[in-house]
């Protein structure tokens, strides 16, 4: 896998980006997993892949500032004037510039390869927040042309409620992607809708083959890791395996129920196969 290289510039106490990592216990859930828990954000292979993808920008200041907004008008709660040389009256690193929303200085300037664009989002955490004191991030492109320390945008909460930033907290994500980007959607041919029926046909059927952790929740609801599994095996041989192996596991002669018997087995193979080259 290709790394992309991003290279940065701070200003003052800014932070360099770090790679999202989970945390448990925290925005990720607790630690529970099995028979009569709470389903936990990190039994989400999907939210765990998709929230760990890109990277996270820290909040450098040490004073805490709380974002409030009472009737129309957003303030900013937090003396600065101990953050110097950034202000010396006091003065926040944060501005309301536009209706129901506000700035702050990301402290950074970053610079993407040719062709890529940093593309801001909100922190996966503010999805699994119910405090409501968590940024929301307004997604933004910055071109890799711009040499300024950027600002990042942020909806304002509402009245009678508050975003907090605490020194060493990530306020948001980013991603580095195309800047340019053409879409081109196409109906799938009929091979591939019966190829994908077929698929989903013999995973329904083949669910408890495939599966190793079964259990539910605190309310009878069931859950799996079918999901993780198959994606398991995607991941190490490729999608052209799957088939075959879903279509192993539903034949007894085969001995192939078990997934890590399946990956072994491939293993062996492909180093037979290099052996012969």
């Amino acid at each position: 896998m290709d790394k992309l290289e991003i290279k940065y510039r701070t200003y003052f106490k800014g932070v360099p980006p770090k790679k999202i990592k989970l945390k448990i216990p925290g925005w990720s859930g607790s630690k529970e997993h099995g028979d009569g828990s709470k389903p936990q954000p990190w039994h989400c292979v999907p939210f765990v892949e998709g929230s760990t993808y890109g990277l996270e920008l820290i909040y450098p200041f040490e004073t805490e500032c709380i974002v409030t907004k009472k009737d129309g008008i957003i303030k900013f709660l937090g003396d600065f004037s101990d953050e110097s040389p950034w202000s010396e009256n006091g003065d926040p690193p944060f501005s309301s510039f536009a209706q129901d929303h506000y700035g702050f200085t990301s402290s950074l300037n970053l610079k993407p390869p040719e062709g890529f664009s940093i593309r801001i989002e909100p922190h996966p955490r503010f999805f699994t927040d119910t405090s409501d004191t968590v940024p929301i991030a307004v997604p933004g492109h910055i071109q890799r042309w711009w040499p300024r320390i950027f600002f990042v945008v942020f909806k304002s909460p509402k009245e009678g409620e508050k975003h907090i930033f605490k020194y060493g907290e990530p306020y948001a994500s980013l991603l580095v992607v195309p800047s340019k980007m053409d879409y081109d959607l196409k109906k799938m041919s009929e091979k591939e809708v019966s190829s994908m029926s077929l698929r989903e046909d013999r995973i329904l059927k083949s669910k408890k083959s495939i599966c190793k952790h079964s259990w539910h929740d605190h309310v009878g609801n069931n859950f799996d890791d079918k999901y993780k599994q198959l994606n398991k095996i995607c991941g190490i041989h490729g999608e052209e395996h799957l088939d075959e192996y879903l279509k192993d596991i539903q034949c007894p002669r085969r001995n192939t129920k078990l997934i890590g018997n399946f990956v072994k087995v491939k293993n062996e193979t492909l180093q037979n196969k290099k052996k012969k080259k």
